[in-house]
């Protein structure tokens, strides 16, 4: 017996091609914005997508050793104070959890960089980049620049 696809059968539909944009009202004058601010503006605004983009960039970010992530020390200090009262603040980066949120708000980035950056070493917005908990505090402690 074969089957035939019927008009009722539904194809499956190819993800939508995401363009990874910043907004230049967004950027200070030196050009860095935050990680949220580029999430934001590549999905529209949208904050469950933003929140699942930011995080699926952080985690990118975090696996390729991204060294241009930096952070005044007024927030260097806030995230390491959460950090000490809750690890989901570097260990959960997901589309459900608000650390996402906090963390993606407080990494600044110089906006075109990292996105040349991104489309360079391939960043797929479709995929799932988990670093392992070491890596994360890592990257938090030695990477990200204070100022």
């Amino acid at each position: 017996m074969t089957t035939e696809p019927t008009e009722e059968a539904e194809a499956p539909q190819p993800a939508p091609e995401v363009v990874l944009q910043y907004n230049k009202e967004d950027c200070d004058e030196h050009g860095f914005t935050s990680v949220w601010n580029v999430a934001a503006a590549t999905c529209d605004g949208d904050t469950a997508r933003t929140r699942e983009m930011a995080g699926r960039m952080l985690g990118f970010l975090c696996k390729k050793d991204y060294e241009h992530v930096v952070v005044s020390s007024t927030d260097a200090q806030y995230l390491d104070e959460w950090f000490e009262r809750e690890k989901a603040i570097l260990y959960n980066w997901k589309a459900d959890s608000e650390t996402t949120d906090a963390i993606t708000q407080h990494a600044q980035v110089p906006a075109a960089s990292m996105i040349s950056f991104l489309k360079r070493e391939k960043f797929k917005p479709t995929a799932n980049y988990s670093p392992r908990r070491a890596d994360r505090v890592a990257w938090f402690q030695e990477k990200w620049g204070v100022g």
